[in-house]
């Protein structure tokens, strides 16, 4: 402990809050201007001290049942309807008539019982977006193929009442006419600034209003997520968190919400469309530790997966009996953090540029020095038993630009090594696993690990001129969401929802934007959460993850449900029953089908013991489904 502190001197000497591991499992973000590190390193119940970890803001249909619809020329087809229901089309690159059991225009169609023909004219591709109010579409209503969007929040008869959507964020434009009420009012309960502990009440904030003063966001992104869900669930209060992104400071967040809760006897949900990719991705990082803490009855969290699904940021090697390379590239200046962690065993570390000059670390040591071209390098390799897990750690930061090559060699034991690009910044060469639907393996970003936190990747749900795969991908996974399952086997993300785009208000103006990411998706999930706590306001995180998973939708793009690109499918909400508690599902971690295994089965060479290739089919996303498929099939009722 005393060594561990020395270390931290440094980086803490810039920081006033740091996080706190004791004996009983408790995190506690302590400011050292009140508690210095010379009295919590006598204190015989601190198991570990962190400084703070920044994180970064992920990237903006939803609200009805609506289901994409793609073709290429002339076409035609029919929807079957009810009265009273009223269709929106949108078409992309087509024009559109229509005759039979509706009338009005084509954004605005009031429906009777019969069916609906549906003419598109066009000398290209082209793309449909139905929407439907009143009654949620099904696959079998068209003559078509189509595919789902929306997640019928607009037809469930809830609206959010009595519930608190927590939004932690870069803040939040109380100005915008997205988060007033009917009558003038403010939805937003209180507005709370961790760093300074300022805290504003909606009195406060309606005068701010009066006042023309609406600074309540340092970047559009909090606006745009607090605005969607509450466009999911309407009548539902807000209190937003405005956070510096440090890890310190959302805890701090999550602790005043946890306050709010407690205090206002209210159930709440907490969206965080934030994450990052520096620690163990198991559940165990201290801001998950927290999130367990704080985490019960009516007091849920949804966070979004992560934007890297279509990076090659994550490398497995198994079973590493002799000395493996994996090669990487990063082709910015500022280089990367390859943040490792392994089992059964201790590893040497060596990172080596394209001349071969190297550097190594044997276990339990650390070492810093330059390589070709004054590329500086730091090794730390000093934990062989990390106090979070008691797994081995090595962090291999480096300042430059290039092809390098990282080798692991077995000290003791045969280890199995993750390894985190946790800056972003380049890619591996070796040992990343495609997940057989464009993206790769093992990219969903903490805290969105936590087995006490929903998930939520994104769908392109939306198509934009500026953005042509927008219209390419309607109904697919959007390329970029962040695929599972997490470092200790667990499937990732419970569910998909419209992410890639998505219309929020934009702050600083009273329109609306479309935008892109998994940041957009969370708080569309967080929007349906909010409406299953106003019906069972006592649910805990996983008694909403079993309506959630039992109502998710599948179709032709989902592929063999459950998996790790879609989760157990779309984000659906028909009805509020609950088919028992479900917690996060272990699967087997992907030791079993890295580079390794697949050399046996036909995969690509690589280093002795433990090889690697460049990718590979998910074969783990098929024998996981059958798996889950056995263990489900009498507690999951799937609403199609």
């Amino acid at each position: 402990m005393r060594l561990l502190i020395l270390l931290l001197l440094f980086t803490l000497s810039f920081s006033q809050h740091v996080k706190v591991l004791y004996s009983n499992g408790k995190v506690e973000v302590v400011d050292t201007r009140k508690t210095p590190l010379s009295v919590l390193r006598t204190r015989p119940d601190v198991i570990y001290v962190e400084p703070p970890i920044k994180l970064k803001l992920l990237d903006t249909i939803a609200y009805s049942s609506s289901v994409a619809i793609r073709g290429s020329g002339n076409y035609s087809f029919s929807i079957n309807t009810q009265s009273g229901q009223r269709l929106s089309i949108l078409a992309g690159g087509a024009s559109v008539s229509f005759s039979g059991s509706c009338s009005g225009s084509i954004d605005n169609l009031i429906c009777n019982s019969g069916t609906l023909n549906l003419s598109v004219y066009s000398s290209s591709d082209w793309r449909l977006i139905v929407q439907s109010f009143g009654r949620n579409l099904q696959l079998s209503d068209l003559s078509t193929t189509a595919y789902y969007i929306g997640t019928g929040a607009a037809n469930t008869g809830k609206t959010g009442r009595n519930v608190i959507i927590g939004i932690i964020d870069s803040g939040i434009d109380w100005c915008h006419p997205a988060f007033r009420r009917r009558d003038g009012s403010s939805k937003i309960l209180y507005y709370y600034v961790p760093a300074t502990n300022t805290e504003y009440t909606r009195t406060q904030i309606e005068q701010f209003i009066r006042d023309g003063r609406c600074d309540g966001d340092y970047d559009i992104h909090g606006t745009h997520v607090a605005g969607i869900a509450s466009y999911i669930a309407p009548d539902a209060d807000l209190i937003v968190v405005r956070t510096n992104l440090e890890d310190t400071d959302v805890i701090r967040g999550l602790q005043y919400l946890r306050n709010k809760k407690n205090s206002l006897g209210r159930p709440m949900v907490v969206n965080m469309s934030l994450g990052g990719h520096f620690g163990p991705h198991d559940g165990t990082s201290m801001l998950e530790r927290a999130i367990a803490n704080l985490s019960g009855s009516g007091f849920v969290v949804v966070a979004s997966a992560g934007n890297e699904g279509h990076k090659k940021l994550y490398a497995k090697v198994s079973g590493i009996s002799s000395t493996v390379s994996v090669r990487l590239n990063s082709p910015y200046p500022e280089g990367d953090v390859i943040d490792g962690w392994y089992k059964n065993g201790t590893l040497r570390v060596e990172f080596c540029d394209s001349y071969n000059r190297c550097l190594s670390t044997e276990p339990g040591t650390s070492v810093s020095g330059n390589l070709s071209g004054g590329c500086r390098v730091n090794i730390d390799n000093t934990k062989t038993s990390h106090p979070l897990n008691g797994d081995g750690r090595f962090v291999v930061g480096f300042n430059c630009s290039g092809n390098f090559t990282i080798r692991l060699t077995p000290r003791s034991g045969t280890p199995n090594a993750d390894l985190y690009l946790a800056n972003e910044n380049g890619e591996f060469i070796d040992c990343f696993l495609d997940d057989g639907f464009g993206g790769f393996l093992g990219t969903v970003v903490q805290p969105a690990t936590s087995p006490y936190v929903i998930a939520v990747g994104a769908l392109t749900s939306r198509f934009v001129s500026y953005d042509p795969r927008s219209f390419i991908d309607l109904g697919k996974i959007a390329y970029f969401s962040s695929r599972g399952p997490t470092r200790d086997g667990r499937l990732k993300p419970e569910v998909v929802a419209p992410g890639y785009f998505v219309l929020g208000p934009e702050a600083g103006t009273s329109g609306y934007i479309p935008l892109p990411g998994t940041s957009m998706a969370s708080p569309v999930v967080a929007g349906l959460v909010a409406l299953i706590l106003e019906e069972n306001p006592n649910l805990d995180v996983n008694g909403v993850r079993s309506i959630l998973i039992s109502q998710a939708l599948s179709d032709g793009f989902t592929g063999f449900l459950p998996n790790n690109t879609y989760g157990y499918g779309k984000a659906f909400l028909s009805s509020f029953s609950s088919v028992g508690s479900v917690g996060s599902i272990y699967v087997g971690s992907l030791e079993n089908f890295t580079c390794g295994l697949r050399e046996s089965v036909g995969g690509g060479g690589g280093g002795g013991g433990g090889g690697c290739n460049s990718a590979s089919p998910d074969l783990y996303t098929a024998l996981l489904a059958l798996v889950l498929t056995v263990i489900l099939r009498k507690r999951i009722r799937k609403v199609l």
